[in-house]
């Protein structure tokens, strides 16, 4: 199952800011449910502050409970329906229903965040665990760890073998996922729930041109979630101020050679013409990026590939792992449409890889 992990990458902040907090999370759906396991939301005396666990009524009751948390402190697990009938305007009609486990004192563990926030910054994933005693579904005890292949932890009993071998795997094989173990110890007067959720860093998307479609899809991409990073090779284009969004801004061919490529980094190439992206598609289709996708007309795609492959810049299949010309083809016409159906790409290859890594 997918999560929603990106309101981890700013927790620590966001807990911060808002010491007086709940942090609620869906952590088992059944039927059709608006969100699912792994999806989280940061809630205050005033309502959402951050993430979503479903929006409209569903959310709205799950707020409810959570401020009445928020004041009494005390962490639960919460089950919601989701079979109301439509003449019902204040019932939810999904037809499914969720698990819902509210932390009312996410700031106790303010330190395991900051450790998962470290490593996500060093692009390492990890997973993080909640280990929930359930026995007072009302009233839970929570205990969190966060796990990565340079700090494994090996948990005792049953349960803890159980809980070893899941999170091994999903060290060896990071995907943004979320599983539950439940098992009851009788000797020690307890029924554990065990949350594991698989946390990636952001991915790194490298937006090779600083011109109008640069300028369009990096703020698209920052609400998806991805670190933006810019680069042209005019340094009067390649201004911060012009992307207020983006987390670097590069300008400079020796720049451009020193960007560290690794499996989620995206390269998306809408430079000032064919010839600068020719060379910056040279750079980039022999490395192990997720993604490549580069600007052109069908002509200039078809004539690109072939002085590729007649240099020996590329093989087939290397090439035919670029996605040009760019986008999904919703028949964009002005610049800002060409920056949606980038951005569309872009959702529709990560949410491949997430079901298919």
């Amino acid at each position: 199952m997918k999560s929603s992990s990106c309101i981890y990458h700013r927790l620590t902040e966001l807990i911060q800011l808002h010491p007086n907090c709940v942090l609620a999370t869906v952590i088992s759906t059944q039927g059709s449910t608006p969100q699912k396991a792994g999806s989280s939301a940061l809630i205050g005396a005033n309502g959402l502050l951050a993430g979503t666990i479903g929006g409209g009524i569903t959310e709205m009751k799950i707020i409810k409970e959570a401020q009445i948390r928020l004041k009494s402190k005390i962490s639960g697990l919460f089950s919601f329906e989701l079979h109301g009938r439509i003449e019902k305007g204040s019932e939810s009609i999904c037809g499914g229903s969720m698990k819902i486990f509210i932390d009312a004192t996410p700031e106790l563990h303010l330190p395991v965040f900051r450790q998962l926030n470290k490593s996500i910054e060093n692009h390492i994933p990890g997973v993080l665990i909640s280990w929930i005693d359930q026995s007072d579904p009302e009233n839970v005890d929570i205990t969190r760890y966060w796990v990565t292949k340079d700090n494994e932890l090996f948990f005792p009993g049953k349960l803890g073998k159980a809980v070893d071998s899941i999170v091994a795997k999903m060290l060896d094989y990071p995907v943004a996922s979320c599983q539950t173990i439940e098992m009851d110890t009788p000797e020690y007067n307890r029924n554990d729930l065990v949350l594991l959720e698989g946390i990636l860093p952001k991915p790194n998307l490298i937006i090779a041109g600083a011109g109008h479609v640069g300028q369009s899809l990096a703020p698209l991409a920052k609400t998806l979630g991805f670190s933006v990073n810019v680069w042209d090779d005019r340094p009067e284009y390649a201004d911060q101020s012009r992307f207020p969004d983006a987390d670097t801004v590069l300008s400079g061919i020796e720049n451009l050679e020193k960007i560290t490529v690794r499996h989620d980094t995206w390269v998306v190439i809408v430079t000032h013409g064919h010839k600068s992206d020719g060379d910056v598609l040279r750079k980039f289709i022999g490395s192990g990026a997720a993604y490549i996708g580069m600007i052109g007309s069908k002509a200039k795609v078809s004539q690109m590939k072939t002085l590729f492959l007649e240099n020996g810049w590329a093989t087939f299949e290397q090439w035919n792992r670029v996605y040009s010309p760019v986008g999904l083809d919703i028949g964009a016409q002005t610049v800002e449409e060409i920056a949606v159906s980038i951005a569309a790409q872009l959702i529709k290859v990560k949410n491949q890889i997430l079901v298919n890594p």
